[in-house]
């Protein structure tokens, strides 16, 4: 019996193949989406971190007044490592940049950590050790382990390199280990870890300089909140011990690490997973009407079955069989299509949902989700045919020997129009938002020129830059070389560009003023200068003087501060002549430098955060203790004439001219502002496709429903026209038909758009997600393109012969 029915559903669907294949091809795309977007959800969201019982991991972070997750200093990491009951391993690292000589000289980012990650994270290395507690003991051994990526990258993957030695800043390295390749990094993503010497660090002392990313394994049993709990004690005890430096340290954060490496892309994920969501659901809306609509034309069909004998149960197996094939011939074309997708989505993603995505394959998981979607689908093609089958007299049709839609075919393709025109409103007016969201964000004035602007980063071998004079006369070396290039306008030196992220900070308050409670000190972000450093990156002076080679160690100590700081503390009033206080992380005294200058603000922290308070200090004159922050991460803004990408080689050449051993990587400024605003470019550019998508099936299911609404009412048609009715009467008739559910449709996409609001808040920018002209806008589109449709499905009554529409069955 089973055989028979199969055969049956099988031999159906070729006799009305166009549909089939229409079908396959709709619901493949509509799983396929959801199959490439799910294979990252469930890479990045779903799965666990490739550690085992890697829900016991968590990152803790200091938590000040004004600030929820700080990083945290290296005397307050020990107390909290050996003080605390939580964490059966308590880790710490921090982001270490190297260059790499002995043949090519590169640059490689990587990461110094305490031999306890390991042990933390539970996981070893793939070929070879990692670290361990005697790498770290005294000034540390020099050890390395490699990442995957750089011991395929440079050594071809060979096993012999274990026990070979890298140079890297001078310093001979012996290579002990390579990582697994899916190791995750708590530090952006390395190329390599050394060991954290903490015995002999020279910020063991320093309690006000936090610069250390914690991860714990907790006990088994204690929950976060406990945790919590425990090291706010601690954090509680060192505020009364050290009040002139933990004074404004509140707490702690503790969080699974899992959420903290996610927390970024997990609303970009969500989003695409809801708009692939609706583009689903207005696919299987659609193709359940044009499934009505087949079921309808096969009632007679149905009927002389019936009378042969064919019970009811069996019609309805064969309905559904025959959705099924269509439904699982989409669901293995969609994972299929679903695979080509993720490739493209892995390469259009931003690099942070890549460190943790790994191949995002389509796995076991996956597969299940793509079933799931195809039985999803198989019981909303066949859910009304099935139902008018048990509910309708199969016999009448017989007996009428004419088609009759009935009540409830009626209100089922209305009810069907509906749900597509408000599915598709929805995601039409998530576009829009998107699109408005976006558009204000380029409009952002960033505070400095991106165009014709070349940055180039560098880290300076520690064994030859050791002092201010040092790293000063290698940057004026430098200066002088790019300057002599034809078609350079401008080079400057610094410690961060905009918009990369980087934190560097130190206490201010001005001179004139009481020096603020140590829990209350205000906080500027710092930036070290080199002469021209305005003119380099177009960022615009507003008062006073800028930055420039006169402002030397031997000069009288000043300082270049931004707007922000200008408008707090000086309102209307120019602060050019006074003084601030400012107080250098890591140092104990604090230097009085006198205001020279009052730049625009610029955005470090991306284009959609407020403006910090920026202070801008000349390399010449910064305390020999922050020194080597910049001769580690230093910064180059190069402003030429021509197009800045052709430069780089020249640029190179140049700078090896000066030392072979310092590499530079370089981006144009233009590359940066595209990195900041990627996120948010691929969540409109997938949305509106979505969107795009779902416009268009609706349009389809508007077309589909007027034609047939032709077909079935042609002998009425021929009536009216043969007792007068007008050829545009007519249409007008076909068209109220359909006004009904486009309207309800319309009515509840606005109603869905509401209720959505709420969770678009973090996603836009300088955009209401509750917008009534938006709101509106899409209604009316919707409106026009339905309307369009219905009168493009209406366009064969003009051909209609009221003669031959009589004799119509």
């Amino acid at each position: 019996m089973a055989r028979d029915e199969l055969r049956q559903a099988w031999r159906a669907l070729g006799a009305h193949l166009p549909l089939a294949a229409t079908a396959v091809l709709i619901t493949a795309l509509a799983i396929g989406a959801n199959t490439a977007v799910f294979s990252l959800v469930n890479a990045v969201l779903v799965s666990p971190l490739p550690f085992p019982h890697s829900s016991a991991l968590a990152e803790v972070t200091g938590r000040r007044i004004d600030v929820d997750r700080d990083p945290i200093s290296l005397p307050d990491y020990l107390d909290l490592r050996d003080d605390n009951r939580s964490f059966e391993t308590l880790a710490a690292a921090f982001q270490w940049s190297a260059n790499v000589t002995g043949g090519e000289a590169e640059r490689l980012e990587g990461m110094r950590a305490t031999s306890s990650l390991f042990s933390a994270l539970g996981t070893d290395a793939a070929l070879g050790r990692t670290l361990v507690p005697d790498d770290e003991r005294g000034a540390g051994r020099r050890v390395v382990v490699l990442s995957h990526g750089l011991w395929k990258r440079r050594f071809g993957g060979d096993p012999n390199v274990l026990g070979s030695t890298l140079v890297l800043n001078g310093d001979s390295y012996t290579i002990v280990g390579v990582l697994p390749r899916a190791f995750v990094y708590p530090v952006r993503e390395a190329d390599l870890i050394a060991p954290f010497p903490l015995d002999t660090d020279p910020r063991r002392t320093a309690r006000d300089l936090g610069f250390l990313r914690v991860i714990g394994r907790l006990w088994s049993g204690v929950t976060i909140d406990q945790a919590t709990q425990d090291l706010d004690a601690i954090v509680a005890r060192l505020r009364r011990d050290y009040p002139a430096t933990n004074a404004t340290h509140a707490g702690t954060s503790i969080v699974e690490w899992h959420s903290v490496l996610v927390a970024r892309v997990r609303p970009i994920l969500l989003l695409l997973q809801a708009a692939v969501a609706l583009v689903f659901a207005v696919a299987c809306a659609n193709l359940a009407n044009l499934f009505l609509v087949s079921a309808i034309r096969r009632e007679r069909e149905f009927a002389v079955r019936s009378a042969l004998g064919a019970s009811r149960a069996r019609l309805i197996r064969e309905v559904v069989i025959e959705s099924g094939f269509i439904a699982f011939a989409g669901c293995a074309g969609g994972v299929l299509l679903g695979s080509v997708a993720r490739r493209t989505l892995l390469v259009l993603a931003p690099g942070d949902l890549m460190t943790i995505s790994n191949d995002a394959a389509i796995d076991e998981r996956v597969v299940l989700f793509a079933i799931g979607a195809a039985v999803l689908a198989t019981c909303s093609f066949a859910a009304v045919p099935a139902w008018r089958i048990v509910t309708g007299t199969l016999g009448a049709h017989l007996r009428e020997g004419t088609r009759t839609t009935g009540s409830v075919g009626r209100t089922a393709r209305r009810g069907l129009v509906s749900i597509e025109i408000a599915l598709a409103s929805a995601l039409v007016t998530l576009m829009m938002l998107l699109s408005q969201s976006f558009v204000r964000l380029q409009s952002v004035e960033p505070g400095f020129r991106a165009d014709h602007l070349l940055t180039v980063r560098m880290s300076l071998p520690r064994a030859r830059y050791r002092t201010r004079a040092d790293v000063v006369q290698f940057t004026e070396q430098v200066r002088s070389k790019l300057l002599g290039i034809a078609g350079v306008t401008h080079a400057a030196a610094v410690n961060v560009v905009p918009l990369n992220g980087y934190r560097a900070t130190v206490d201010f308050w001005p001179a004139d003023r009481p020096e603020p409670p140590a829990a209350n000190r205000p906080e500027a972000h710092y930036r070290m200068v080199g002469p021209s450093y305005l003119a380099a990156f177009g960022v615009p002076l507003v008062q006073g003087r800028a930055l420039d080679e006169h402002d030397t160690s031997t000069s009288e100590p000043v300082v270049v501060v931004n707007q922000t700081i200008a408008n707090r503390y000086w309102k209307a009033q120019s602060p050019i002549g006074d003084y601030l206080l400012v107080r250098d992380a890591g140092g104990d005294t604090v230097r009085r430098p006198r205001i020279v200058g009052v730049v625009g603000d610029v955005k470090h922290f991306g284009l959609e955060t407020e403006s910090t308070a920026d202070v801008y200090v000349a390399i010449a004159q910064v305390p020999e203790p922050s020194i080597q922050w910049l001769a580690n991460n230093m910064y180059w803004g190069i402003r030429t004439v021509g197009d800045p990408a052709t430069y780089r080689e020249l640029i190179r050449k140049q700078i090896k001219s000066i030392d072979a051993d310092v590499p530079a990587s370089m981006r144009t400024m233009d590359e940066i502002m595209e990195v900041a605003v990627a996120p948010r470019r691929l969540n409109l550019w997938l949305v509106r496709v979505f969107g795009i998508v779902a416009l268009t099936l609706a349009a389809a299911g508007i077309y589909a429903v007027t034609a047939f609404s032709v077909s079935i009412r042609t002998r009425e048609i021929g009536i009216r026209a043969i007792l007068g009715a007008r050829p545009a009467q007519n249409l007008g008739v076909v068209i109220a038909d359909v006004a009904t559910p486009l309207l309800a449709g319309l009515a509840a996409g606005v109603l869905l758009s509401l209720a959505g609001a709420p969770a678009l808040g973090t996603l836009l920018f300088a955009v209401d997600p509750i917008a009534p002209v938006t709101i509106t806008m899409v209604s009316v589109l919707l409106l026009v393109v339905g309307v369009t449709a219905a009168i493009i499905g209406a366009w064969r009554l003009k051909s209609i012969d009221p003669i031959i529409a009589l004799r119509a069955e």
